[in-house]
């Protein structure tokens, strides 16, 4: 979520994955959850193309929400063009916030 994140100003805590598109094993996601710990982030970030296990894990024993967010149009029931994908991203962020 680099441009995510440098658009809206968002600080970036950790990567669920320890490479992009390879699956965090169970030391990982304990590794995660300390930095969690150590540094508190608002919300779990995930694409809808992601498995949902690994972030429901941490936001559970972080007890923050895991956010959902429109990777590209068509990515959300909601995001059906650029505009409806930036709304849609920034609804689920603000619900997130809640």
């Amino acid at each position: 979520f680099p441009y995510l994140n440098s658009w809206l100003g968002l600080k970036q805590v950790a990567e669920l994955e320890p490479k992009p598109g390879m699956e965090p094993s169970a030391a990982y996601l304990g590794k995660v959850l300390n930095e969690q710990q150590q540094h508190p982030a608002r919300m779990v970030l995930r694409a809808g193309y992601q498995n949902e296990r690994p972030s429901e894990w941490i936001a559970e024993r972080a007890h923050i929400p895991a956010v959902i967010v429109p990777y590209t149009v068509g990515g959300t029931p909601q995001a059906t063009d650029l505009f409806t994908m930036f709304d849609d991203t920034i609804a689920r962020l603000l619900a997130g916030l809640k």
